[in-house]
């Protein structure tokens, strides 16, 4: 005997004309038939998506509702880092050299670690 379920979809929506362009697959997403969802940082591309949870509960669907909610994915600002540790004081004595290195330690949180951080 079933009790309850819960079934998440996930849509592109066409911020211009609101319409819904496309579905995206959520199986790799774990706990979609759970009440929350938690979608792991870059698994969408940016733009606007209607999120909706379908709720029924019992066998003879003594109730059974959807509700739907807009979440817009945008990009990230930089973590803008010129030396390692990303030190934001640094002392030296005079006559002294500061190796400043922005493309080597700053880093771009929408980007998987994996991949290069300087374009």
């Amino acid at each position: 005997m079933r009790y309850g379920i819960q079934v998440w979809k996930c849509e592109l929506v066409d911020e211009a004309t609101g319409q819904v362009t496309s579905t995206v697959d959520l199986s790799a997403v774990t706990g979609l038939n759970n009440a929350m969802l938690s979608v792991p940082p870059t698994t969408l591309p940016y733009g606007l998506y209607r999120f909706t949870i379908r709720v029924e509960l019992g066998s003879m669907h003594l109730f059974d509702v959807q509700q739907s909610s807009f979440v817009r994915v945008t990009h990230s600002p930089i973590i803008a880092r010129i030396v390692a540790n990303g030190m934001s004081e640094i002392t030296r004595g005079a006559n002294t050299v500061i190796t400043l290195s922005p493309e080597q330690y700053s880093l771009d949180p929408d980007l998987k670690s994996t991949q290069p951080q300087v374009g």
